[in-house]
Order: C-alpha cells, then sequence, then structure tokens
C-alpha cells in the first residue's frame, strides 16, 4: 500500500525568525529545491563563508520539511586566503557533475576581499557537495561581478543576473545586469544589458566612501571620497499575476539599513521600478520586531504551492550576525510583490 505524501509544514507559521539559529554569519542564502521528478523532498541552504587557512567555503545546511535544518559542513574546496561570496547553485540534468555553483571569488581577504571579483563555476555529483572549480569565469574581463542568480524568462531563455559596479557617471556604486548564458553555465552569450541602477536615497551604501583600489573618473583618493549606492543581489524569473516578469533585488548598506526592492518588465519590454524613494518594498527593516537589514533574497515555490522568500537579516540586534529566514511572498492590489507583514501596502 502507498504511503500518502507527508502533510505540507507550516512555513508561514516559521516566517521571520532564523531557521538554524547560531554564531556563524550566513550571509547571501541560496535555496536549491528538489528538481522536478525527484523522489526525496530535500532541500538545501548554501551561505557565504570560508575557512581562511584552506580555502573551504559555502556551509551548506539540509532539510526535509524547510523547517528543521543539519548543518553539512563547507561545500566548495575554494582557494586559502580569499574571499568567496553569494553562492548561486543549480541542478543541470544530462551533465555528469549536474549540480553546477555559480559564486565570486576575492584576490584575498580584508580590503582585498573586495578587489577581483568575476562570477566562476564549480560542480559536484551531489547536492552538498565537494564542489570544485571547472575552469570557467563567466565574467572575464569584468572589474567587477558578484551575486549570480540564474533563471528562465517566461519565453524559454536561461539568463544570469549579477550585481557590478558603474563609475562612469553618477550615481557610482554597484547595479545589476542580466545576460543571456549556455544551459551548461560554462559561458554567457551576448552583452549584460542593465536591470537597474541606484535611484534613491535609501540605496545608498555609505555616503562619503574611499575605495583606493578602484580607479574613477576625476577621483584623489589621497583628497577625495564618494557617495557610493548598492543595489545588487538580483533575483529573477518571478512573474506577476498579470504575466509581467519581476526581478528583486537588494539594496542600501548590508551592515545598516538594507531591504528589498523590485522592478517589473512591461508588456513593451521596458524596466519599470515597483519600489520607490520610500514604498513599495518587498522587505524592509522591522526595528519594532527586532528585525535588521533583511535582504540578499531568493524566492521558490513551497510543498504546499505558495511562493517563498529565502532571505537573511539580522536578528534581535543590528549587528547580530545575519541568518537565513523565510517570508511568504504575496502580491498587493497594485501588482506589487510584498513579504514583509509590518506594511502590507508598501
Amino acid at each position: 500500500m502507498q504511503r500518502p505524501p507527508p502533510p505540507a509544514p507550516d512555513l508561514a507559521a516559521a516566517a521571520f525568525r532564523p531557521l538554524h539559529p547560531e554564531a556563524r554569519d550566513q550571509g547571501d542564502p541560496y535555496l536549491l529545491a528538489p528538481p522536478p521528478g525527484a523522489t526525496a523532498r530535500r532541500y538545501y541552504v548554501y551561505v557565504t563563508g570560508e575557512d581562511a587557512a584552506t580555502g573551504a567555503a559555502f556551509p551548506v545546511y539540509a532539510s526535509d520539511d524547510l523547517l528543521s535544518w543539519t548543518p553539512l559542513g563547507p561545500s566548495l574546496a575554494g582557494v586559502p586566503h580569499a574571499a568567496h561570496w553569494a553562492p548561486c547553485v543549480r541542478h543541470v540534468p544530462g551533465l555528469a557533475r549536474p549540480y553546477v555553483m555559480l559564486f565570486s571569488r576575492a584576490v584575498g581577504t580584508g580590503e582585498a576581499a573586495h578587489i577581483g571579483h568575476v562570477i566562476r563555476r564549480a560542480d559536484a555529483e551531489r547536492p552538498e557537495g565537494p564542489f570544485r572549480e571547472s575552469g570557467q569565469a563567466l565574467t572575464a574581463g569584468t572589474d567587477f561581478a558578484i551575486d549570480p542568480d540564474v533563471y528562465r524568462r517566461p519565453d524559454g531563455r536561461l539568463m544570469l543576473a549579477y550585481a557590478t559596479d558603474f563609475v562612469a557617471d553618477a550615481p557610482l556604486g554597484t547595479g545589476i545586469v542580466e545576460v543571456a548564458v549556455r544551459e551548461d553555465l560554462t559561458a554567457v552569450e551576448g552583452r549584460p544589458a542593465v536591470l537597474a541602477r541606484a535611484a534613491y536615497d535609501w540605496q545608498v551604501y555609505d555616503p562619503a566612501r574611499t575605495l583606493p583600489w578602484m580607479t574613477i573618473p576625476g577621483v584623489d583618493w589621497s583628497r577625495d571620497t564618494v557617495r557610493w549606492h548598492t543595489v545588487e543581489a538580483p533575483s529573477g524569473g518571478l512573474v506577476s499575476p498579470t504575466g509581467r516578469p519581476v526581478y528583486l533585488y537588494s539594496g542600501g548598506c548590508f551592515f545598516d539599513f538594507y531591504a528589498v526592492g523590485a522592478i517589473e518588465r512591461t508588456a513593451g519590454g521596458a524596466l519599470r521600478p515597483l519600489t520607490g524613494a520610500d514604498g513599495g518594498f518587498v522587505l524592509r527593516p522591522r526595528p519594532a520586531a527586532a528585525v535588521y537589514a533583511p535582504g540578499h533574497c531568493c524566492w521558490f515555490a513551497g510543498p504546499d504551492g505558495a511562493t517563498y522568500l529565502l532571505f537573511h537579516a539580522r536578528f534581535g540586534a543590528s549587528d547580530a550576525p545575519r541568518q537565513f529566514a523565510l517570508a511568504p511572498l504575496r502580491w498587493d492590489e497594485r501588482g506589487r510583490p510584498v513579504a514583509d507583514p509590518a506594511d502590507p501596502a508598501g
């Protein structure tokens, strides 16, 4: 006699709390759901972090119900004394090593943790790893590329979005772009197109930042600072109830004001912000509930058929380590994605 499927977990009841609280920082979480046709319902979350001495990077956690998580250790055999940021993991059927990780790595740590990032590829036979680099740098020639996300457009085209710096004109800072990518995730196809750059004060990372490793026209770091903005951590592939593609992003400063915004592609192909100067947030800090700096989210379909965000936030104090959490994603009456229960109207 065939057993009935287990009941769907009550994910809404677990929203806005750390799913696996620990002292270690769990920034930039990415959730890998079971691939279509999988016999076992097991989920994996990968977070930023590494052992500086060995280079072992990206701690991974596993769960059968999205509520109870087991740490499995590092998933990538990385490079010692180098910062590894923001993994994205996809299951690619047909490959001998079908689990593919895209991530970025710097030339060092400390101040050097901001230098040399390109999107790199690694693969593994199993979702928990070990992942090993396969030799491809998808954004070779780009000075700075972080926060990869892979998704399909409604027309079926596989796309890669990532964050990169804009220093040729104001506003100076990080924005997000997208480009077509091969099905095996070994190379991009074509030139990246801009999805979003900073436009609002809440997206300021530092009003007087110094970046001495970076060349910016007209800036002399011996005397100057710059007003630096951050729009990063793209998450694509969402489609609104009206059928429009929607992109999520994080903006601001990850250790100060940090929040999730959204843009949509109109029927005519133009990009339109759904988050403005002070409204339309998907997620934003909730100091009254001791939730600070939520961001770097990815979305997934839960076993109950609803859509959820996985994100990191600082719980309890503004300087607490980031922990991964989830929240239901819904659409408001204006067709905007909302996950923050504090202000459903945005």
